[in-house]
C-alpha cells in the first residue's frame, strides 16, 4: 500500500481506527496527510503546517468551543489535512459552527474513541507516513536517474517525453524565447497551462511548459518536475558551453581564414562544415565599421558591448550563410552565396545593416554603420583577397564616396590603382596645375569650386542635376564652372580634359589614405 497517498480515508481504515467516527466534512477524506501533530495549548496559529494532521483531546478548548472553528479556519489558511479529537474527553459536543466550517472547508472532524492512545495512534500514522515518504523518494531518485541519463546522453526529445508521461499531460521544452525546443507529439503550441522557469544562477535560460495544472495532493508529480527542472537546467549548461567553445573555434577560423595563413582549400572547405559555416558556390567578404557621432568608433572601452552585440547578431542562431568576427576594431564578415551579381551583394549589405542597427538598449542612438564589400571568390582560400578589397572599399571610400554606407570594391577601383601609384611625378603635376589652383580659390574666397567640379566630372555634365544634388540654381553652377575655366585655364567641354580633371581628383581625395592601413 506504500504507492498509494496516505490519504484521511486510508487513515481511517487501519485497525487502530476502527472505532473513529467522522463528525463532519467528509468532503475532505482524500486529503493526504504528510504530518501529525497534538495540540493541547490554546496557540492557532504559526505552529501549523500544510496536509498536517492535528490530534486533540479538548483540553484547552474545553472552556472556549469557539476555538474549534477558529482552529478550522487556521488550517484553511495552510491548507491541513485534518483534526482529530477525543470529544467525550473534555468537550463533550462539537460546536454546530466548527461542524459548518468542516463541511465547508472540507476537513474532515473525526471523533476518537477514549481507548486509543496518542502513543498507538503517533507510532501508526509516523510509520505510515515515513512508508509513504521513502516510497515516494525511491521513485523519485530512480526518476531522477533517467532524468540525467537521458541529459548526458543528449536525448532531450525522450526527456520530455519521459516528462509528459510522468505528470500524464502534454510538456515541452522553451528557450529562453519562449521558442518549442522539443515537445511530446500531441503539445499544442502555446497551449499550455503552466510554464516553470529553468534557471542557471539568476538567468533564466529557458521553460518547462506542461498542459495541465498539478493538484495539491500529486506530490510525487511536483517532486518529478522539480527534479526535470534541475536536470533541464544541467541541459542548458551543457548546451552553453558546447555554443561557447563552437564559437571560440569558429573565431579561430575566422581570424585564420582572413589573414591568409591556410592556403589548403580542402582543410578550409572542411573545417568550415564541421563548424556549420555554409559552403555556397561564391564567397565574399564584407567589413564593417560602427560609427558613433560621426567617428569611427574604435578604440574606446564603452564600444565593447556594441561590439559584443553586432557580432551576436551576426551570428544568430541558424544563420549559416554568414559569419563575422572584431578584429583591429573592424567587424569582418565571411558571406557564402549562390549568386554572382554585385547587386545582390549590395542589397544582402543593405540588409544586414538593418538588421544590425535596429534598435536595442546597448545601441547609442547616435550610431550609425558603414561597409565595404569585396569581390566575389569561388575558393576559401582566396577570401583574404576579398577581405583586403572591403577593407580598400571601406576606406578609399570614406574620402571618395563619404555620403554612402556601402561601398563596393567596384566603385574604387581607380581609386586602388592611383593609390599603387601615389608619389607619381604625372599625378603630382595634374593636381599642382588642375586641383590645387580651386582648393586655394574656395579658401581664400569661400566658394565651393571644387565640391562643384567633384559632381560636374561624376555626374556625366549634367549640370541640372548638379544643381540638385548641391542645392543652388543651376545658372550658378553655370557660373562656377566658368569661373573653373578660367583659373585653371582649361575648356571644361574637352572630353581629355574631363579624363585628366577626373584623374586629378580622385588623386585628391585619395592623398590623405594611409594604404598601410589596408593591408
Amino acid at each position: 500500500m506504500e504507492n498509494q497517498p496516505f490519504t484521511v480515508q486510508r487513515l481511517l481504515q487501519l485497525p487502530l481506527f476502527k472505532g473513529v467516527k467522522v463528525i463532519a466534512g467528509s468532503s475532505g477524506l482524500s486529503k493526504e496527510i504528510f504530518y501529525v501533530d497534538f495540540m493541547e495549548t490554546p496557540t492557532l496559529t504559526g505552529f501549523l503546517r500544510p496536509n498536517e494532521l492535528i490530534l486533540t483531546t479538548g483540553y484547552s478548548i474545553r472552556h472556549e468551543p469557539a476555538m474549534l472553528g477558529r482552529l478550522l479556519d487556521e488550517m484553511h489558511r495552510v491548507g491541513g489535512a485534518a483534526v482529530g479529537i477525543k470529544t467525550k474527553r473534555f468537550l463533550h459536543e462539537v460546536p454546530q459552527e466548527a461542524l459548518q466550517k468542516s463541511d465547508l472547508y472540507g476537513i474532515p472532524l473525526f471523533d476518537i474513541p477514549l481507548e486509543i492512545t496518542y502513543v498507538d495512534m503517533t507510532h501508526t500514522v509516523i510509520d505510515q507516513i515515513l512508508s509513504r515518504q521513502a516510497y515516494l523518494l525511491r521513485e523519485v531518485r530512480e526518476v531522477n536517474q533517467q532524468f540525467t541519463n537521458l541529459v548526458l546522453n543528449r536525448r532531450t526529445t525522450e526527456l520530455v517525453v519521459l516528462i509528459g508521461h510522468l505528470l500524464g499531460c502534454e510538456a515541452a521544452v522553451l528557450n529562453e524565447h519562449g521558442e518549442v525546443e522539443s515537445c511530446t507529439s500531441r503539445f499544442g503550441g502555446t497551449a499550455f497551462v503552466e510554464k516553470r522557469p529553468v534557471q542557471v544562477g539568476s538567468k533564466v535560460m529557458g521553460y518547462l511548459a506542461i498542459s495541465r495544472k498539478l493538484g495539491d495532493q500529486e506530490t510525487f508529480e511536483e517532486m518529478c518536475l522539480d527534479h526535470a527542472i534541475t536536470v533541464l537546467a544541467i541541459d542548458f549548461t551543457i548546451r552553453q558551453s558546447q555554443q561557447l567553445h563552437r564559437e571560440r573555434e569558429q573565431e579561430s577560423f575566422l581570424v585564420e581564414l582572413f589573414s591568409g595563413s591556410s592556403h589548403q582549400e580542402d582543410l578550409l572547405r572542411y573545417r568550415a562544415q564541421q563548424l556549420g559555416i555554409s559552403l555556397g558556390r561564391y564567397f565574399y567578404t564584407m567589413v564593417l565599421q560602427p560609427r558613433i557621432g560621426g567617428e569611427q568608433g574604435g578604440g574606446e572601452q564603452p564600444h565593447a558591448r556594441l561590439y559584443n552585440l553586432l557580432v551576436q547578431r551576426v551570428n544568430k542562431p541558424g544563420n549559416h550563410t554568414r559569419k563575422g568576427v572584431f578584429i583591429n576594431d573592424s567587424l569582418i564578415i565571411l558571406v557564402s552565396t549562390a549568386h554572382d551579381s554585385e547587386e545582390k551583394q549590395r542589397a544582402d549589405a543593405e540588409q544586414l545593416l538593418r538588421e544590425l542597427m535596429a534598435p536595442a538598449e546597448e545601441l547609442p542612438p547616435q550610431a550609425r554603420m558603414c561597409a565595404g564589400i569585396g569581390g566575389l571568390r569561388e575558393k576559401l582560400s582566396d577570401v583574404p583577397d576579398s577581405r583586403l578589397e572591403a577593407h580598400k572599399a571601406l576606406s578609399i571610400g570614406t574620402y571618395t564616396l563619404p555620403k554612402q554606407e556601402i561601398v563596393h570594391f567596384h566603385e574604387v577601383l581607380v581609386e586602388d590603382l592611383l593609390l599603387d601609384a601615389a608619389g607619381h611625378p604625372v599625378l603630382n603635376a595634374l593636381t599642382s596645375m588642375l586641383i590645387e589652383p580651386l582648393v586655394a580659390y574656395d579658401l581664400e574666397y569661400g566658394t565651393e569650386l571644387l565640391a562643384t567640379l567633384s559632381a560636374f566630372l561624376r555626374l556625366g555634365g549634367n549640370t541640372k542635376r548638379v544643381a540638385e544634388e548641391l542645392f543652388i540654381h543651376r545658372n550658378s553652377v553655370l557660373y562656377r564652372l566658368e569661373r573653373i575655366n578660367e583659373i585653371i585655364q582649361n575648356d571644361l567641354t574637352d572630353p581629355e580634359v574631363r579624363f585628366r580633371l577626373d584623374v586629378a581628383i580622385r588623386v585628391w581625395k585619395t592623398k590623405d589614405i594611409d594604404s598601410k592601413s589596408m593591408r
